[in-house]
């Protein structure tokens, strides 16, 4: 019985889907293919957690999910190392890493089970947008003096027209004072006035259909960067069908024809999607030389 090399066991529902080799200083876990564990589930982020090998010891951090890490039924503090015992059970979104100190040869018979994107997807709740976002002016002042007041001499702090005359440069001055302090409110598509989506589109280069809900806007530009950096990819082919429709396709390559995809899109009942709208994206997002085929069902 020879022992092997460190490992960590990813299961999904039970099933054996993946072994990593515990070979480097750091182990990234998250949702993009440019992590070394990637887990391919809406449930994930797209850095969620980091496995850490320090001396004969390794840790696990949390990385600020949304989602959250746990370790048996604990939540993980974001950012804290967590140090693993042998046969500790990690969980992450959907799926369940086992780390085991010790392994034998002996011990790793089981086989991997392949499993496709609507397996992983089956129990996945439809996305729901976020309200439309409303902007609220800055108050005015209360009467019936102003506070500019206390910044005067103490012989004018009295005087009531002064103070009365002080609330309209007060009305004036707030509002631009508070703009200049949350000014980068102003850029962030999350809290932007919905006049500033438009600008920031063009701005990014991400062309956004004026008619789509100012949610959905809102959602593609807050995940524009991560949208071009990962544009002409599978990954992000699918994540940009995914923001648009809330529904996760799959894209498969095509075994009797080179260069051309499939992308299939599971539509659940009442719930409607555009084939047009489908086509334009992976038009527009696909590698030049690859041709698909859409398919709805």
């Amino acid at each position: 019985m020879s022992a092997a090399p460190l490992e960590l066991i990813v299961r999904f529902q039970g099933q054996l889907i993946q072994r990593v080799p515990l070979t480097e200083d750091r182990l990234s876990i998250g949702r993009t293919p440019d992590n070394g564990l990637s887990l391919p589930h809406p449930q994930v982020a797209r850095q969620h957690a980091e496995l850490r090998l320090e001396g004969k010891q390794i840790f696990l951090v949390d990385l600020g999910s949304s989602s959250g890490t746990f370790v048996g039924e604990t939540r993980l503090l974001a950012n804290q190392p967590h140090l693993l015992m042998a046969a500790t059970v990690l969980r992450i979104g959907p799926f369940e890493l086992f780390y085991q100190a010790e392994t034998t040869t002996e011990e790793v018979a089981e086989p991997v089970v392949a499993v496709t994107q609507s397996e992983l997807l089956a129990d996945v709740p439809l996305r729901t947008l976020p309200q439309p976002h409303t902007n609220t002016p800055a108050p005015l002042p209360v009467g019936p003096r102003s506070n500019y007041v206390a910044y005067l001499p103490g012989i004018y702090q009295d005087h009531e027209f002064l103070g009365r005359f002080l609330l309209i440069i007060e009305a004036l001055w707030e509002p631009l004072e508070q703009r200049q302090d949350h000014l980068a409110m102003y850029f962030d598509p999350r809290t932007c006035a919905p006049s500033m989506l438009q600008y920031l589109s063009a701005w990014l280069d991400l062309p956004l259909n004026p008619f789509w809900p100012e949610p959905l806007q809102r959602v593609l530009l807050a995940d524009a960067l991560d949208l071009m950096r990962w544009r002409g990819t599978r990954y992000g082919l699918v994540r940009l069908i995914e923001l648009v429709t809330g529904l996760t396709p799959e894209v498969l390559d095509e075994p009797n024809q080179p260069y051309v995809m499939r992308v299939r899109l599971s539509v659940p009942t009442k719930h409607t999607v555009d084939r047009d709208l489908i086509e334009d994206l992976i038009k527009s997002h696909k590698p030049a030389h690859i041709g698909y085929i859409l398919e709805l069902r």
